[in-house]
C-alpha cells in the first residue's frame, strides 16, 4: 500500500526534529528523496552525523541528497563562512539572507532540477513549534510529536541523538552555544570572532558586529568571560530548535 507523502521531498537539516521525521516516514514505508543543504559552515558534528545518517539510509534503500556549491549561483557558491569573510559581514538574523541564499534556493533549484514540487516538501517541524509554516505539510505536527517525542524516535531505531543543527556562525545561536563552540571548536570560534572584527572596521557608523544574541557583547568579549567561568554547560539547550525556514 502506497504512502501518503511517497515520492516527496523531505528537507533534511540534520538535527532532532528532521533525522525523527525520517525515521518515522520509513519506519511506515514511505519512499522519497532526503535533501540535505549543506551551507559550508555546519557544526563537524552535524557534518558527521549527516554522513552517519546516510548510511542508515542506504541500509534502508534510501538516499541521503547533500546539496554543495554546484546548487549556488555565482559567488554564493563559495562556502558561507568564506563568503563572510570576502565580504566583512556576518549573517544578519532580521533579514536571513544566508537561509535564503544557501538553504532554500539550493532546495528550490533541485527540486525543480528532479521534477519535485519545492512548495509540497515536508518539514521537520514538531509539535510545540506548529506556530512555524502553517501553510507547509509538517508530519511531525500532525502527529501531536514534539521534541521528546522526536528524541525517542531517533533512540528506538537504535541511532544517537544529534546535538542542534545549524551554522557555527549563526546569529540565532544562544550563549551556551557560543561557549560550546569556543571550548569544542577554538579555530572556528576565532574565526567567527575574526569575522566580527572586520565586519565592525568595514562599517562606517562606529558601531560594533556582533553574532551574540543580545548584540551587546562581542565573541571576544564573551571569550573572556568563558575564561572566569567553570566551564559548566547546560545540555538542554542544545535541544532547542533551528531558526532555519527549511527544517
Amino acid at each position: 500500500m502506497a504512502h501518503e507523502y511517497d515520492g516527496r521531498v523531505v528537507s533534511y537539516g540534520g538535527g532532532v526534529n528532521s533525522t525523527a521525521l525520517v525515521i518515522l516516514l520509513v519506519g511506515e514505508g514511505w519512499r522519497g528523496p532526503v535533501v540535505f543543504s549543506d551551507t559550508g559552515a555546519e557544526w563537524p558534528e552535524t557534518m558527521e552525523y549527516v554522513a552517519m545518517f546516510g548510511d542508515w539510509l542506504r541500509e534502508h534503500g534510501l538516499e541521503l541528497t547533500v546539496l554543495g556549491p554546484e546548487w549556488r549561483e555565482n559567488q554564493i557558491q563559495m562556502p558561507l563562512i568564506e563568503y563572510c569573510e570576502h565580504y566583512r559581514v556576518t549573517p544578519f538574523p532580521a533579514v536571513r539572507w544566508c537561509t535564503s541564499k544557501w538553504k532554500v534556493e539550493p532546495l528550490q533549484r533541485w527540486c525543480e532540477a528532479n521534477g519535485h514540487d519545492y512548495t509540497a516538501m515536508l518539514l521537520g517541524i514538531s509539535a510545540e513549534e506548529a506556530h512555524r509554516q502553517p501553510d507547509k505539510d509538517r508530519p511531525l505536527v500532525d502527529r501531536g510529536i514534539d521534541r521528546n517525542g522526536c528524541a525517542r524516535i531517533i533512540a528506538d531505531a537504535g541511532l544517537p541523538v544529534p546535538r542542534k543543527s545549524g551554522c557555527y556562525l549563526c546569529p540565532f545561536q544562544r550563549s551556551i552555544q557560543w561557549q560550546e563552540l569556543y571550548r569544542v571548536h577554538p579555530d572556528l570560534f576565532e574565526r567567527v570572532a575574526a569575522l566580527e572584527d572586520a565586519a565592525t572596521e568595514r562599517r562606517a557608523d562606529g558601531r560594533i558586529t556582533t553574532s551574540d544574541p543580545s548584540g551587546r557583547v562581542t565573541l571576544r568579549e564573551l571569550a573572556a568571560g568563558y575564561e572566569a567561568q567553570d566551564g559548566l554547560f547546560d545540555w538542554l539547550d542544545y535541544y532547542q530548535p533551528c531558526m532555519c525556514r527549511v527544517g
